[in-house]
């Protein structure tokens, strides 16, 4: 490994970057990830990723690689790693996410977070090996021809539903469904409420509609909130297809299973690594 080596993702530019990270995952499941210099940008600035501290790994003077690392507080999360093909089978993966955890433990983060698709077995292997622990599966929820049950919505600013996201929520919620992410979307995407329950859905004028999050209050939680919220969601856009992306906690998936929701042929797992404690 001595001819391998990292700078700072802030030196190359993100359409550089995008096309890295393009090249890393295509080869990944469901036929790779295309990334330009716009969706990019957009993921960085909603998932708070920080081009400082992402890194490029090299091999010799070629790009080989790349991690891309958000940070909010003392926790990390590895928002993106990959890896060329002509570059794998190589051990790189796992040098380079050697760099990132001790460069995280350098500047006294306690924790290190990702998301990883357990049917990519040798993603789970690789940061199992390296302390990582799954704390529990996330899945995903895709839905067509919807019936529902119309009540009446409200419709709320988007940031409205992520500050309740964020006030609301349990603390350890995925990255991608925080408040603190949701914080970042706008128009078109919309927010509802029905009494005390709270739903973010993107453009509700698309043919497909993901719901990105979804909250109700601790003291109206149990009394079915959330389920009658999503069945009016179906009702008021009615003849849409509708998704959930692989990032809902399990504890939650059987809100949507009730309103006719199945299961996504893939899921996640919610990883942490402890860096030091509190």
């Amino acid at each position: 490994m001595s001819n391998l080596t990292v700078h700072a993702a802030y030196e190359s530019s993100v359409r550089d970057l995008a096309a890295l990270l393009t090249r890393a995952f295509s080869n990944y499941i469901r036929r790779g990830i295309v990334m330009d210099g716009v969706l990019l940008s957009r993921m960085i600035a909603a998932d708070h990723i920080d081009l400082g501290l992402s890194q490029v790994v090299l091999q010799g003077e070629l790009p080989v690689g790349l991690a891309l690392v958000a940070r909010r507080g003392c926790t990390s999360r590895v928002a993106a790693m990959g890896i060329i093909p002509e570059a794998q089978g190589q051990r790189i993966g796992t040098w380079l996410l050697n760099q990132v955890i001790e460069q995280a433990r350098a500047r006294s983060d306690r924790m290190l977070t990702l998301e990883v698709i357990e049917q990519n077995t040798y993603g789970v292997r690789l940061y199992e090996a390296a302390g990582m622990k799954p704390i529990r599966r996330l899945y995903g929820f895709l839905g067509a021809g919807l019936a529902g049950e119309a009540a009446p919505l409200e419709s709320v600013d988007p940031y409205e539903v992520a500050r309740r996201m964020t006030a609301l929520s349990a603390s350890d919620l995925p990255w991608q469904c925080s408040g603190e992410t949701l914080a970042t979307q706008g128009a078109p995407n919309v927010g509802f409420r029905l009494d005390d329950a709270y739903a973010l859905i993107t453009n509700p004028a698309a043919d497909a509609i993901t719901i990105r999050g979804l909250v109700v209050a601790p003291g109206s939680q149990r009394r079915g909130q959330a389920t009658r919220l999503v069945a009016a969601l179906l009702a008021a856009h009615p003849g849409k297809t509708w998704g959930v992306p692989a990032y809902c906690p399990e504890e939650y998936g059987e809100i949507f299973v009730r309103t006719g929701f199945s299961y996504d042929t893939i899921n996640q797992f919610q990883m942490i690594l402890r860096l030091q404690e509190v």
